[in-house]
């Protein structure tokens, strides 16, 4: 048992709670107030009664309710939505929703896809240290994979380097393009103080890298296009701003894109989705089994929201 004593007014029981131990959500106090786990000054009362000087409040639950976050355990205090799209003894693809970070390597935001996919784990009591095989952008939502062991992890950051695997994106852009398919080459310079990228026809000294995006119209009416795009290039904000630079900006896209049309349409992520991943050549024995296996999400919903003409 926990006693708390109370310091000085507070608004409510549960937003005191929720405000000193992050683990304790509001479906968790409900939770533990039906099973009598909670009581103010011996009585069991609703977690809307307001908190007053001298009041001590008694916890009948299990310390570990009362971590803070740190680096370590950072994870507890995640999210748990977890779209798991395929899973192995190796591998585990999710379907990251729009938002979400992969991962913060500042310890600052808990809620991260590498940290819902750590709690997944240790709310079941499965021993995994996952790690992620490549990245996504915050407001791109889709399928990311993440290593379930070190060697596998080894493998996977080979294929990447080695432009094994095959990266198959569909988005919503304003724009419509002159040809149903085509591939642009363009080159890219990133500024990493500022976190953005340009694109030019022709290279702008050692920092410019050579890009490809192939692009292929799904559908089209007004100005707005349906398209998928092969990644030939896997460069930092490759897509969005090579498509910007073509004269077709990805709707919600607030770096690249029309943020007045963005406001006007009330897009707070870009619509673009990595929907499909397939392996191409395979040369490891063991790992053999992913050769010319794809994995693929549902349609994300700015598909449908096209295909009703709602843009």
């Amino acid at each position: 048992m926990k006693q708390i004593y109370i310091q000085k007014n507070a608004k409510s029981l549960s937003e005191y709670l929720t405000g000193s131990y992050p683990l304790l959500k509001p479906g968790t106090l409900n939770k533990f107030l039906r099973n009598n786990k909670i009581k103010v000054n011996g009585k069991k009362l609703p977690l809307s009664t307001p908190l007053a000087k001298g009041d001590v409040i008694s916890l009948y639950i299990d310390d570990s309710w009362f971590e803070k976050p740190e680096k370590n355990n950072a994870f507890k205090f995640s999210g748990k939505n977890l779209e798991i799209i395929y899973e192995d003894e190796n591998l585990l693809v999710v379907n990251k929703p729009a938002g979400i970070p992969v991962m913060d390597d500042n310890w600052q935001n808990f809620d991260t896809l590498i940290n819902r996919v750590k709690n997944h784990y240790f709310s079941n009591n499965i021993p995994v240290s996952p790690a992620l095989c490549h990245r996504l952008d915050t407001g791109t939502q889709g399928l990311v994979m993440i290593a379930k062991n070190e060697d596998f992890l080894q493998f996977m950051l080979e294929m990447f380097r080695d432009k094994n695997l095959e990266k198959e994106y569909i988005c919503v852009v304003k724009g419509i393009p002159e040809k149903k398919k085509a591939l642009y080459s363009a080159y890219l310079t990133k500024n990493a103080k500022q976190g953005y990228v340009t694109v030019s026809e022709k290279s702008r000294g050692s920092l410019s890298k050579p890009i490809q995006t192939h692009v292929s119209v799904i559908e089209s009416y007004g100005d707005f296009s349906l398209l998928k795009i092969g990644l030939i290039t896997g460069r930092t904000h490759q897509i969005r701003a090579h498509l910007a630079y073509l004269g077709m900006p990805v709707l919600g896209d607030s770096r690249y894109g029309i943020n007045s049309l963005n406001r006007q349409l009330k897009l707070k992520y870009q619509l673009l989705c990595s929907h499909k991943i397939t392996f191409s050549r395979v040369g490891s024995t063991k790992y053999s089994y992913l050769s010319g296996k794809s994995f693929v999400c549902p349609d994300p919903w700015f598909v449908e929201s096209f295909n009703k003409r709602e843009f």
